[in-house]
């Protein structure tokens, strides 16, 4: 029986090998008990089974009612490793099939928000321009805390396999259980309520539902929720205390002081300290070199080999694969590998996010080409596993500074245009996209320069607002574009009879540009200074990466 096994905190077996730690994570209940780690699987499974049946949380049942809705669940289990790849826990999570419960399939009872990773950036940049430190606080079997209403109550048999001392079959959950459909947004509201019924002061964005700015005496305090996960940034030790104190009555969390680990991410703050004793970050890099090295494990790198200078060959444009070109069989790996890459590109390298992206085209109709150059954009992250995301503020550089561009019929294959965006905030780059023009196909290059400019515009205008909420002097965005004829034609009052075709929405950034509220200062530069050209094309080496992350050796 499971439960049968002695707890045995201090013996030396809780301890596994590194031949243990690379095992691969169970997928069954079934699997941990054969695992060499089953000791620790087992107390894993232990402590959530009872954090479940807590007498606030669940009513443990012997024999289901006739008639009642019974839904089936499943360990998740998941070895959880510290960004330098130690050991930090077993973890074992108790998921229900959501999706068998027939009575919430509405949108509006599902939905649960979460931050943007350009928002989880931005918070970093005003904690360097205000000087405010950054803390962790993660909030453990955070849905178990959200309370279910009375209507909407289930019952969960345990997973197969599992066998509860006191013959327990399964529970009437009264508070909700990952996996089930409204669990997410239970718990969303659970945690703001927790924010407004402490600190009334906090204002939550209308941009971003997840951030919470104000002021708590006379100093600012920020507070970012990802999920379980709650990022506070704040000068004042005593506010800190009070949150400290607060989320600890509230929710049963855990404190991991100043924040170093993020979404696997690892990040460095580095900081000074005043003559008073308090200090404040100065700088704060982000990475992901161990998720970088697991990968090449996973798909079988070779990093002994020569390394490629850069992520793509230049110019390199595969073709559309006709029907007898396309490899089902790789279909699965592909994708696994884009998905990888781009979550690694979305976060913390934007120097390969034009590739993956280029390359996500081939998910649905994979060749061993795509499947080659997506190896070799991850065998240069390897060699390059040390680059960091670096954020220092620069107090002479304007507050927004976004650059735009695009690659006039870049694709060969279909003829549409790529544009590229990345945005600034005194300095630090805070967000960065690229993507193709599908609803368009330019005639020409000022064509699409303009449907780049108006995409680039849009999205920045989402950091744009979030600031002028909090921060009213926020200045408007200098966007740099290097074609002189776009810059003309959102300045100008009259429009060109050569872009009446364009679509009504690209010509709203004509409004931004113009007129005493305008959001943007279209500023034209050279080619060669444009930062934003790495996220439209495949660069020579020569130019490839500068100077968008910061190197090191």
């Amino acid at each position: 029986m499971l439960l049968a096994l002695r707890d045995a905190d201090s013996d030396p077996a809780d301890f596994p090998s590194d031949a243990f730690m690379d095992e691969p994570d169970p997928a069954t209940y079934r699997q941990a008990r054969l695992s060499p780690n089953w000791r620790q699987w087992h107390k894993a499974i232990q402590s959530e089974i009872d954090g479940i049946l807590q007498p606030d949380r669940a009513d443990p049942v012997t024999a289901f009612p006739p008639g009642s809705t019974v839904l089936p669940s499943k360990f998740v289990f998941k070895l959880k490793k510290l960004t330098d790849g130690s050991l930090d826990k077993f973890k074992a999570r108790c998921t229900t099939r959501g999706d068998m419960d027939r009575t919430f399939y509405e949108e509006a009872e599902t939905f649960a928000p979460t931050p943007q990773l350009t928002t989880f950036r931005l918070l970093l940049a005003l904690c360097l321009k205000h000087r405010l430190m950054p803390y962790h606080y993660d909030v453990s079997q955070a849905f178990l805390q959200a309370l279910i209403p009375e209507d909407e109550r289930y019952y969960v048999r345990f997973p197969k396999g599992y066998i509860h001392p006191k013959g327990y079959v399964g529970a009437y959950m009264k508070k909700a259980l990952y996996g089930h459909r409204t669990s997410g947004r239970l718990w969303s509201e659970t945690a703001h309520r927790f924010m407004t019924d402490r600190y009334p002061t906090l204002s939550r964005s209308t941009y971003d539902e997840c951030l919470y700015i104000g002021w708590i005496d006379t100093q600012l305090f920020i507070v970012l929720i990802y999920v379980d996960d709650f990022i506070v940034a704040c000068a004042d030790e005593l506010s800190r205390a009070r949150f400290h104190t607060d989320i600890m009555s509230t929710f049963r969390a855990t404190y991991s002081g100043v924040l170093n680990q993020f979404l696997q991410l690892k990040v460095d703050v580095q900081t000074e300290t005043l003559p008073t004793g308090e200090s404040y970050p100065t700088r704060i890099e982000l990475s992901h070199e161990r998720s970088i090295t697991d990968l090449c494990a996973k798909f079988s790198i070779d990093t002994d080999k020569q390394p490629p200078r850069s992520p793509m060959a230049e110019g390199l444009s595969l073709p559309i694969p006709p029907p007898d070109a396309i490899d089902r069989s790789i279909e699965t790996p592909l994708r696994s590998l884009i998905y990888s890459l781009l979550w690694l590109a979305r976060t913390v390298r934007p120097d390969i996010y034009y590739h993956v992206t280029y390359l996500a085209q081939f998910c649905h109709q994979p060749t061993v080409e795509a499947l080659t150059a997506a190896k070799r954009i991850l065998h240069y992250a390897y060699s390059t596993r040390e680059y960091t995301l670096g954020m220092t503020i620069d107090s002479t550089a304007p507050q927004l500074t976004a650059f735009c561009d695009s690659d006039h019929a870049g694709d060969t294959a279909t003829r549409n245009s790529v544009s590229g965006y990345c945005l600034y905030f005194h300095g630090m780059l805070i967000d960065w996209w690229s993507k193709k023009q599908k609803s368009c196909t330019a005639l020409h290059s000022t064509e699409a320069e303009y449907v780049a400019m108006s995409e680039a515009c849009t999205s920045a205008l989402a950091i744009y607002n979030t600031l002028t909420e909090f921060f009213p002097s926020a200045e408007p965005i200098t966007i740099n574009v290097d074609n002189s004829a776009v810059q003309t034609l959102v300045t100008q009052r009259a429009l060109s009879s050569k872009l009446k075709h364009i679509e009504v929405r690209y010509h709203a950034v004509r409004n931004w540009c113009q007129g005493p509220l305008r959001k943007f200062t279209p500023v034209w530069i050279p080619t060669d200074d444009n930062q934003s050209d790495i996220f439209t094309k495949a660069l020579p080496i020569t130019k490839h990466g500068v100077p968008i992350i910061d190197k090191f050796s």
